[in-house]
């Protein structure tokens, strides 16, 4: 099992932050240039809520998504956790707090590959690097869209 933690300071209010991150389709406005996403399917957010996309990176390697929404505490906490996807098991926390001026967010992520030795490979050699800059990405872009 690998982590992987970031956090970025954005001047907007907590509640600001935290809904942003819980509509789905913000998700399409912070993904990185060589990565498609579509939402297939997606309910209200909160506990339960079961969110389906078609993720595409390099236009050649397509999987689907299908993550439930384990925890919901607004405007503090959510947590997704893959029920179908490409790894053998990603369970996403998103933590909000509140701090002078603006929120802090952080993103942590506990994943597994699949395919044993192979997976610990592609670990090494791309996946681990594709997961710190699409987190950089991110933040970078919920910051700018919050902050203008």
């Amino acid at each position: 099992m690998y982590s992987y933690s970031r956090t970025v300071r954005i001047d907007a209010p907590i509640d600001r932050v935290f809904h942003f991150h819980d509509d789905t389709s913000n998700l399409l406005r912070i993904t990185p240039p060589n990565t498609s996403v579509s939402v297939l399917a997606s309910g209200n957010p909160g506990v339960g809520n079961e969110i389906t996309l078609r993720v595409t990176q390099f236009g050649i390697f397509t999987s689907t998504w299908k993550v439930r929404i384990t925890e919901y505490v607004a405007p503090f906490r959510f947590t997704d956790e893959q029920v179908r996807g490409p790894f053998r098991t990603w369970i996403q926390r998103r933590e909000f707090k509140e701090v002078e001026g603006g929120t802090e967010l952080t993103d942590s992520v506990d994943y597994a590959l699949p395919f044993g030795i192979f997976g610990a490979l592609a670990h090494t050699l791309f996946v681990r690097r594709q997961i710190s800059s699409m987190f950089a990405y991110r933040q970078q872009c919920t910051k700018e869209l919050l902050e203008a």
